[in-house]
């Protein structure tokens, strides 16, 4: 099926205004019609009962039957009325010279309305681009603003009109939204420090007695329970800051090539434990291909896409890693086999601290892995996609900004 692409506001403004100038023009040719019509049926009624009397057919010998007609009338037999056969002349005559000249009239009409529609749709495009041409300008820079440096302002120059008040206001926008951003980061800096200094204290306090063999071995479980509670503690501080200060930018040439395959690797060897622990079978496909992004935060996506499909994989199960190039793009897909999954549950999972049923309720996960997954994608101008499998399990597609050149 064919999907029709709707107009652009700049084409049904242009539209409208060479229509509005069209159906003028129209009008106005019409009206002219039907008034040179008019005066043309008043004067053959005039001259059909007693033919117009005028000083220049008095003057002079007639040559026409019509001018004898007049001459008749004008002439020493003024007065009189004019035979049946010189009235039917005239009136012939006057009819035919009606209707050539308002067929040739409306020709013309017809050849003027048509250079006039010409000409008015190329005025009301020209006024449309000149009129729009600058909010075009405005949400072009508006994007390359939300893509990348959130610093950065319209300041559009111009007539203080209003796309001029417009920009202003955007302006006046992103100002307050930097600064309540920056507030937020300034908060969360120094909240994050006041928790992380009682944490590490008390991982201290419960370490030390625990190495030093001073814990009863009867409270020894509730101290190493004490211990995890504290670690999940510090690695939610953590994993909130890096969701945090995961902000949109647009790769430029600082940004350095990370082999992705390399992310890759890093990302399995750190899992091992767990892969092993589950007896996974692991089916890795990745080329050397070289994605412009940060590699902390490409880091941190892959990481946490394929930890996530470690620890909800079933055992003995499937662990798949592709990659491919898809354009501008690096494609990453991993799948993993588990329980099937609805496409409701799909959509929830990258809801903060979001686990889901069945399968996703077990682990020792925060319900963090993939919404930072997604927050560290976007940050690098990329995405992560969800798809349930049919079999069962679930297959992640991320993607990246490819470097220019892979690496050799």
């Amino acid at each position: 099926m064919t999907l029709v692409r709707p107009w652009s506001f700049r084409a049904k403004l242009a539209t409208l205004i060479a229509g509005v100038f069209i159906a003028g023009g129209a009008v106005l040719l019409t009206v002219q019609f039907l008034l040179v019509q008019q005066l043309f049926a008043e004067g053959i009624s005039t001259i059909s009962t007693g033919c117009i009397v005028s000083e220049g057919l008095s003057d002079g010998q007639p040559r026409t039957e019509s001018e004898l007609a007049c001459e008749i009338v004008s002439g020493p037999d003024a007065g009189t009325a004019p035979g049946e056969q010189y009235e039917s002349i005239v009136t012939e005559q006057t009819t035919q010279l009606s209707e050539e000249v308002l067929s040739g009239l409306l020709g013309w009409s017809i050849v003027v309305l048509i250079g006039f529609a010409a000409l008015a749709a190329s005025a009301g495009w020209w006024l449309s681009r000149r009129s729009l041409g600058r909010i075009a300008a405005v949400i072009a820079t508006t994007r390359e603003i939300t893509r990348g440096d959130l610093h950065r302002r319209l300041e559009l120059e111009g007539p203080r009109d209003e796309i001029k008040e417009l920009g202003d206001t955007i302006d006046g926008m992103l100002d307050r939204l930097d600064d309540a951003f920056q507030r937020q980061e300034r908060f969360i800096a120094s909240a994050s420090h006041e928790l992380r200094t009682p944490l590490t204290t008390t991982r201290a306090l419960l370490e030390i007695p625990l190495e030093q063999g001073r814990v009863p071995a009867e409270l020894e479980p509730t101290v190493r329970q004490a211990l995890e509670a504290n670690a999940r503690s510090e690695r939610l501080i953590a994993a909130l800051l890096t969701l945090t200060y995961a902000v949109p930018r647009a790769a430029d040439d600082d940004t350095p090539a990370t082999p992705l395959d390399d992310v890759v690797a890093d990302a399995l060897a750190e899992g091992a434990d767990a892969i092993a622990a589950k007896q996974l079978a692991v089916l890795v496909d990745v080329p050397p291909l070289a994605a412009r992004a940060d590699p902390a935060l490409l880091g941190i996506a892959v990481g946490n896409v394929i930890s996530n499909a470690v620890r909800h994989n079933r055992p003995a199960g499937r662990l798949e890693v592709t990659a491919e190039v898809e354009g501008e793009h690096l494609r990453l897909v991993v799948g993993n086999d588990g329980a099937v999954l609805t496409p409701a549950e799909v959509a929830r999972f990258t809801e903060p601290f979001h686990r889901g049923s069945s399968t996703r309720l077990a682990g020792p996960g925060l319900g963090l892995g993939l919404t930072l997954a997604e927050a560290a994608l976007r940050a690098l101008g990329g995405s992560l996609a969800l798809e349930a499998r049919a079999e069962g399990g679930l297959r992640v597609v991320l993607t990246a900004p490819r470097a220019p050149e892979p690496l050799s």
